[in-house]
């Protein structure tokens, strides 16, 4: 029941955060997301990281400690505009933790592809989904 909580949340958030005031006439609102244990890269920082149940990630940081996980998806190829971001894209990471743990997602557009990177600080997170969106 968490995990379809968690992935409806997510939903949830890039359907929110799709800034329809960047579509033009012939932009499309696309988004994708990826289990926290997909990473195209993971950097532990002094970190500890397991795996755990559901695809998720148990990151666990100590004061002045930071795991950071990138994430590679590919921009969509379909209507006009195709395979090129148009306007911000978007980003979001669905995951539970004690309070006080920072955990931060950004996205940068580089040709086909978006690179979104999550970084997780200071405490416990237990990482579900991430998720990008765009107009393209």
């Amino acid at each position: 029941m968490l995990r379809r909580t968690t992935i409806a949340l997510a939903l949830a958030s890039l359907a929110i955060a799709s800034p329809s005031a960047l579509a033009n006439n012939h932009a499309q609102w696309h988004s994708q997301m990826s289990p926290a244990t997909e990473t195209a890269s993971r950097t532990a920082g002094g970190c500890t990281i397991r795996s755990g149940w559901n695809h998720s990630l148990l990151v666990t940081c100590n004061s002045r400690q930071t795991a950071t996980f990138v994430y590679v998806f590919t921009v969509s190829h379909r209507g006009q505009g195709a395979g090129r971001v148009q306007g911000t894209p978007t980003s979001g990471v669905a995951w539970w933790g004690h309070h006080g743990t920072d955990v931060h997602s950004g996205v940068k557009a580089s040709g086909g592809t978006l690179r979104q990177t999550v970084t997780v600080t200071d405490g416990f997170a237990r990482l579900f989904t991430v998720n990008v969106g765009y107009y393209a």
